[in-house]
């Protein structure tokens, strides 16, 4: 379903890492971090894809491709899309590697499309809880009042977050998926909160 999604009305600010954003160790160290996404990130993403499974890549693009859509990577890179990445801090060997993307794109006026994608070693680590919190609030700061979510109908796992993330979110079923919509006013009042 391809559409032109008129990504001028979306304002992206310069990413911080805040401490809101992070996935603390039981030591207090913090070791997952959302982070903006920028041109050298192209491989980084890439690999992404790489190490995600055939299941991982059907519930978030809703087929099982064998190949990273190019127009999507390239709105990613480019700041077309709002987009955060999860990326280790506390491991030598994956040190600043992505792990996990949100991103989000409007799709009409005061609404905007958003997708969280974790790469299946990181799942059920609160990756997934990370991303989608700061992707929300940035959306919350746009002239966006409304973030759709497309999500395959099995995915469970992807609708309890949503639901404890934002439980005023609501779903309906089309064209064999949910379609959640999640308003973003109270969310553009909360402070930040950990994962």
């Amino acid at each position: 379903m391809a559409r032109t999604l008129p990504t001028d009305q979306l304002t992206l600010p310069l990413l911080q890492v805040p401490t809101g954003r992070a996935t603390p160790r039981p030591d207090g160290r913090t070791c997952v971090i959302s982070s903006e996404i920028g041109p050298e990130d192209r491989q980084a993403l890439l690999d992404l894809f790489a190490r995600s499974s055939p299941e991982t890549r059907r519930d978030r693009f809703h087929h099982a491709l064998s190949v990273f859509p190019q127009l999507y990577l390239d709105e990613i890179v480019s700041g077309k899309q709002l987009a955060v990445a999860a990326r280790d801090t506390c491991h030598v060997e994956s040190y600043g590697k992505v792990f996990g993307l949100a991103s989000a794109a409007p799709v009409a006026a005061g609404i905007a499309e958003f997708a969280v994608w974790v790469e299946d070693a990181w799942q059920g680590r609160g990756v997934g809880s990370l991303l989608t919190r700061a992707i929300l609030r940035l959306l919350a700061k746009q002239p966006i009042s409304t973030a759709i979510g497309i999500m395959e109908p099995d995915n469970f796992a992807i609708r309890r977050l949503v639901n404890r993330i934002a439980p005023g979110a609501t779903t309906r079923s089309e064209d064999g998926m949910i379609i959640v919509s999640v308003p973003l006013t109270e969310l553009a009042a909360e402070p930040d909160a950990r994962s």
